[in-house]
């Protein structure tokens, strides 16, 4: 059975099967090949919520717009593992970007808050590579509390003046900082751990 068989089944419960399958076949129109990704299934949910209005009084409307919201609870995939990623090059900055482009569209992220994760591990990895001989990266989806956690490691000399830095005061003319006044000001969550043997910085994205 497909994703749209799906949906079109917990439709049927509350109206008739022609109306079911003309609401999904125009709210699916953009998608012939049906719905495969988190972010795909979100987007025909809230069409369908907001098009069953039309058909639906309370309190049927109230509960169809919850089974159909269960759907995409379950389009999440179980097994979305976190991602890890050596920072030597340039290179990986750009699979870094990448990867975490593809967990956010997994999680049916909006497109803004996608830059928001892209920025942070953009910011983060160029650090590594900035001022570490090599580093790593880790980028975690935390599905049931919707954030996307990041977690940068790098055996670099450990940064001076950290609090200065944090405080949004230190000059650089290198642009230490900058990097990571973006990610405190993105992040819900965020933490530095720092000294001789190398830096370690955890941040937690919202979406």
């Amino acid at each position: 059975m497909s994703e749209l068989d799906t949906v079109i089944q917990t439709l049927e419960r509350y109206i008739s099967p022609l109306n079911a399958r003309s609401l999904v076949r125009r709210a699916s129109r953009d998608r012939p090949g049906g719905v495969h990704s988190a972010k795909a299934m979100a987007e025909l949910v809230a069409a369908l919520q907001k098009s069953i209005k039309l058909f639906l009084a309370e309190p049927e409307l109230t509960r169809a717009s919850r089974d159909l919201g269960k759907l995409c609870q379950a389009a999440v995939p179980p097994k979305l593992a976190p991602c890890r990623i050596a920072i030597l090059t340039e290179a990986d900055i750009i699979t870094a970007r990448m990867e975490a482009r593809r967990i956010c569209d997994e999680m049916g992220a909006k497109s803004f808050e996608t830059q928001k994760v892209t920025t942070v591990v953009s910011e983060l990895s160029r650090n590594i590579i900035s001022y570490a001989t090599a580093g790593r990266m880790e980028i975690v989806p935390m599905v049931a509390a919707r954030r996307i956690g990041i977690t940068a490691v790098d055996q670099g000399p450990g940064i001076p003046h950290l609090a200065l830095v944090l405080s949004g005061d230190y000059q650089s003319r290198t642009g230490l900082g900058r990097g990571l006044m973006g990610t405190k000001r993105l992040a819900v969550v965020f933490d530095v751990t720092t000294g001789s043997s190398g830096t370690r910085v955890v941040a937690e994205i919202a979406l």
